[in-house]
């Protein structure tokens, strides 16, 4: 069947944009693309509404089955998988891909007949990544997921490899969230809470993550705002944060050593953990088929997210920022600060979303904040979810961009680039806004 789509058509080049303009559909593919009303048969009218390829997210966790994060951790469940991908559906992407790298092929594909969201599948199958998996965590992990290899996943259907490191074997915010609190809370059973437990964290062990930036007056004034004055002393605070963050460190920068040599041998792209802590080995391993994961994450400065973009993209690796739940919390916090810095320098090639614990926005939400704060215009705001992606990595995805022959995967959104309003996929609409 062939029908037209009419409306404000952004292609997902970053800069063509048809007022009006149509969509030719026939059957799952697009047929043509143009400005004006294009033909009068089966034409569905859309104003001013935006018209643009389904986003292609490069950063997203818990869309399968199998081990979670890169540390190993025990899978979700089919529900709490469901339920993630219907939230980056709703937020207009059509194609995302699953950067937990240790679920197995066939655990991968458990569920991809049972959502329309498209998932691109990762491995991390490498002996360092093991390791860093089992020093953090690797409650998830199989003997088959130890002895798998990244070479066999890719000859499976795997076409990334990654994600490299991850909050919970390099510092990061799982650690925050997750594994401190319960250190603590098994050693002295105060319960602490995400900021708390970061504050403590940076007091022993610095935004870099070395036991060299020990700062025992912040880790007083840590301490007290957490409610551990005199419930632990403070050597034991030292003890427990050096204990729960420093064993997987070393093995997760291996790690990242492996994953660009398989990267090099294979020509598969592989997407790493790029953080302060990380950020000295992720620029030693930089190339053209790296992925920077969230260059924006907030370990860094605004002034040191700006420096290490500009050395990685010197280097040739694609910049990723991730939108986590930075633009739907208050206004103005500071962990924002190094997402729009880098917008500002024009130092963003393509926007993900990353997990913030479960917590993460769709990644048409901090596109509409970047519009919405004047940072960017909508072309190229789409284009960093579309057509970046599509021309950076075709070997990835035949969806991001509105060309006759390319998958019919659109996204429609209000005039003003505030809202979903609805969601094709192959050309069927598998999303309305009420």
């Amino acid at each position: 069947m062939i029908r037209t789509i009419v409306g404000t058509v952004v292609t997902g080049d970053g800069r063509t944009v048809h007022e009006p303009g149509h969509v030719v559909i026939e059957d799952a593919l697009v047929l043509a693309v143009g400005g004006g009303r294009g033909p009068a048969d089966r034409r569905e009218d859309l104003g001013r509404a935006i018209i643009a390829p389904g986003l292609v997210n490069l950063h997203a966790h818990g869309l399968t089955r199998g081990p979670i994060h890169a540390t190993g951790s025990p899978s979700l469940s089919d529900a709490e998988v469901t339920a993630f991908k219907e939230r980056h559906l709703r937020g207009g992407t059509t194609t995302a891909m699953s950067v937990d790298g240790f679920p197995l092929w066939e655990e991968s594909q458990a569920l991809a007949r049972t959502h329309p969201l498209a998932v691109i599948k990762c491995t991390a199958h490498s002996p360092a990544n093991v390791r860093a998996a089992r020093h953090a965590d690797g409650t998830g992990l199989a003997p088959e997921h130890e002895q798998a290899t990244m070479a066999e996943l890719l000859a499976a259907g795997a076409r990334c490899i990654g994600e490299i490191g991850a909050g919970g074997t390099l510092g990061g915010g799982m650690q925050d969230y997750a594994y401190i609190p319960a250190a603590i809370r098994e050693r002295c059973g105060v319960t602490v809470d995400t900021a708390d437990a970061r504050a403590l964290k940076e007091a022993v062990l610095g935004r870099t993550i070395d036991p060299a930036n020990l700062d025992r007056k912040g880790l007083e004034r840590a301490m007290a705002a957490a409610g551990l004055s005199g419930v632990m002393r403070e050597d034991a605070v030292i003890e427990t944060i050096t204990h729960c963050v420093m064993p997987s460190m070393e093995h997760a920068y291996e790690g990242m050593r492996e994953a660009a040599r398989a990267s090099a041998e294979t020509g598969a792209p592989f997407i790493v953990h790029h953080a302060a802590a990380s950020a000295e080995v992720v620029v030693e391993v930089a190339g053209e088929r790296m992925i920077a994961g969230h260059c924006n994450h907030p370990s860094f400065l605004p002034e040191e997210a700006v420096h290490f973009a500009r050395e990685l993209r010197r280097r040739g690796a694609t910049l990723e920022l991730s939108g986590l739940d930075l633009f739907s919390k208050a206004p103005g916090l500071a962990d924002a600060a190094p997402f729009r810095a880098l917008v500002r320098e024009g130092l963003v090639d393509v926007v993900g979303t990353d997990y913030a614990g479960g917590a993460f926005d769709p990644v048409s939400v901090p596109l509409f904040a970047i519009v919405r704060e004047g940072l960017i215009d909508i072309p190229r705001a789409v284009a960093l979810a579309t057509g970046n992606v599509a021309l950076r990595f075709p070997e990835l995805t035949a969806a991001g961009l509105l060309e006759a022959g390319r998958p019919a995967d659109l996204a429609v959104f209000s005039q003003d680039f505030d809202r979903v309003l609805g969601v094709e996929k192959a050309g069927v609409r598998v999303y309305s806004a009420a």
